[in-house]
Order: structure tokens, then C-alpha cells, then sequence
């Protein structure tokens, strides 16, 4: 299985996964459950009429976990004034792009207020 799997990586990828429960209730289909010494699983995509998660990935890394659960939350930030309309059709990168600067740097900011929850340093 690689590396060890310590209990201060255990204990990291934990507060990285309370951290983040507001996406979990946003978005209603995803979540991170505790899966012992193989570390977090963070699922997506939950298919009630197959009762099952069409995506699922394990983390190890506090880091790791931190930015793909990040990555999740901007875009749905980003993304969700948008779904259903034309203006979608453009993606997240050109949406992204187009933000006021001042939106951006909230972004920035609420980024930098989850690493400190989680008890992590800037890359």
C-alpha cells in the first residue's frame, strides 16, 4: 500500500473532512467517510436509483484531500448562479476568468479560512 499511514495523517485528513461539511450539505451528493487505515473516501455523484456513488477516490494526504474538496467547493461556487442558464455553456475556466477581481480575492480569502480550520499551512 505504500507509505505509512500514520495517525497524525489520519487525524489531519479527519479535520480537512469536518471542514468541508458545508459542500457536503450544498451539494447534497457527496461526502468523505472515514475508511480506517486505508484513509478517507471521498465520494461523488450518489445515483439513488442504483444506490451507489459514481465516483469515488481515497486520500492519504491532508493536502491532497484539502484541494480536490477545495477544487469541489469553488467551482460549485462559481458555477451554481449560473447552471441552467447560456451563460454555463462557457465553463468554470472562462467563468472563472471573467470574475470581478474583488470576487476573486472573497475566494482567496475563504480559501485561506479553510486551511486554518484544517490546521494547514499555504502551499
Amino acid at each position: 500500500m505504500g507509505e505509512k499511514y500514520s495517525k497524525e495523517d489520519h487525524d489531519k485528513c479527519k479535520k480537512v473532512a469536518e471542514v468541508f461539511q458545508e459542500l457536503y450539505d450544498i451539494l447534497g451528493d457527496t461526502c468523505v467517510l472515514d475508511a480506517g487505515e486505508f484513509g478517507f473516501v471521498y465520494l461523488t455523484y450518489y445515483r439513488e436509483q442504483k444506490s451507489c456513488f459514481d465516483r469515488n477516490k481515497v486520500y492519504r494526504n491532508a493536502e491532497e484531500l484539502f484541494e480536490a474538496l477545495w477544487d469541489e467547493w469553488l467551482y460549485s461556487e462559481v458555477m451554481r448562479p449560473v447552471y441552467g442558464t447560456e451563460d454555463a455553456e462557457a465553463g468554470f475556466e472562462e467563468i472563472y476568468r471573467k470574475l470581478p477581481d474583488e470576487r476573486k480575492q472573497e475566494y482567496a480569502v475563504r480559501k485561506q479560512q479553510f486551511m486554518d480550520q484544517a490546521e494547514l499551512k499555504p502551499e
